[in-house]
């Protein structure tokens, strides 16, 4: 969630009224706030432009190649484009959702469109702070009472037809006292999103240390992750989240998604 908001907060702050002079101005903003962007392209639409100051925007149109907001984490292509932009840039002032919201004068609105690839992925699964977060995924979705895994590699292997290969090697019992016991785990799947908002496992096969898990176990298991998953959860934040087009080929995957941020409930806002 954090992620989220910060993200969103950034981009506000980058069509805020002090940044805009001129399209060129706000991409060599974004420019210094990210570790890297390889091509970058800015368009505000606007008219009159004195609206800006009142917190209205037509449209923003954002598209960039390249782009690592840390090192390691390289995002191939992402494009946004919003639809009209209705706040009060003087309630915008720090990063918390509950601040944007409430900033809002109607709810935040616009797609998103990603391109990764199975390079860049397998770089940022590299990275310790990834790693680390997935740990922490890892150990949501099992039961409170299991062991505890530690992450010792993975990589993604991007495939046609919608589907992929993950290999994971754990290493299970974190406690210095306790017996490590590494486990293999490679799991092939193909992938569909329900209604926009529900991720679900297509035919998955699973084998562990080179031994194949029964189908019953794997879809139990699925079934279960997929609930967890939902984008529906975000909605108790005022988020809605629709994932409108994927794809998965050899070697590459894109993804567009639709979100909205609806305005906190207030005297200006009801």
């Amino acid at each position: 969630m954090d992620w989220f908001v910060i993200v969103l907060t950034s981009f506000l702050t980058f069509v805020s009224p002090v940044n805009l002079i001129g399209d060129r101005l706000i991409a060599d903003q974004i420019r210094s706030r990210v570790y890297k962007v390889e091509d970058l392209s800015v368009r505000v639409d606007n008219s009159p432009s004195f609206q800006a100051v009142r917190g209205k925007i037509e449209r923003v149109r954002i598209a960039s190649r390249g782009l690592e907001i840390v090192p390691d984490l390289r995002v191939d292509q992402v494009q946004i484009e919003t639809d009209p932009i209705d706040l009060r840039w003087q309630s915008l002032s720090g990063s918390s959702l509950s601040q944007l919201r409430q900033s809002l004068r109607k709810p935040l609105q616009g797609a998103i469109a990603v391109v990764l690839t199975e390079g860049d992925l397998n770089r940022a699964l590299t990275d310790p702070q990834v790693k680390a977060r997935l740990e922490t995924l890892l150990n949501r979705l099992i039961p409170p009472d299991a062991p505890r895994f530690q992450i010792n590699a993975i990589t993604v292997d991007l495939l046609a037809g919608n589907r992929f290969r993950l290999d994971v090697n754990l290493q299970q019992g974190l406690n210095p006292n306790q017996e490590s016991n590494a486990l293999a785990i490679a799991i092939e799947t193909g992938l569909q999103i329900d209604n926009g908002d529900r991720l679900t496992l297509l035919d998955p096969v699973v084998m562990l240390n080179g031994r194949k898990i029964s189908s019953r176990v794997v879809n139990s298991i699925s079934g279960s992750i997929a609930n967890k998953l939902s984008l529906n959860s975000l909605e108790r934040w005022g988020i809605t989240t629709r994932v409108l087009r994927y794809a998965i080929a050899a070697e590459q995957a894109e993804v567009s998604v639709f979100a909205r941020v609806d305005p906190s409930a207030s005297p200006d806002n009801p």
